[in-house]
């Protein structure tokens, strides 16, 4: 699967709750890639961006079941 087709819907258009969760997936992981290099520890994850990532994954995944066609 490319990422590309991860990032629509079944029509073919980008989801926005899609984009959103990978956006805030990605940038929280670069920013503790960050701190954790500069600070030469590892650096703690806080349970609120955890709780962020993770609701937004569940949103996509509820969103991907409710957008199938009736039937299908």
């Amino acid at each position: 699967m490319k990422i590309q087709e991860f990032l629509q819907d079944d029509a073919g258009n980008y989801s926005s709750k899609r984009l959103l969760a990978v956006g805030w997936g990605f940038g929280i992981l670069c920013v503790w890639i960050y701190v954790s290099v500069a600070g030469k520890t590892m650096a703690p994850l806080s349970w609120e961006h955890a709780g962020i990532v993770f609701s937004l994954s569940g949103v996509v995944a509820a969103g991907k079941w409710g957008e199938k066609p009736p039937g299908g």
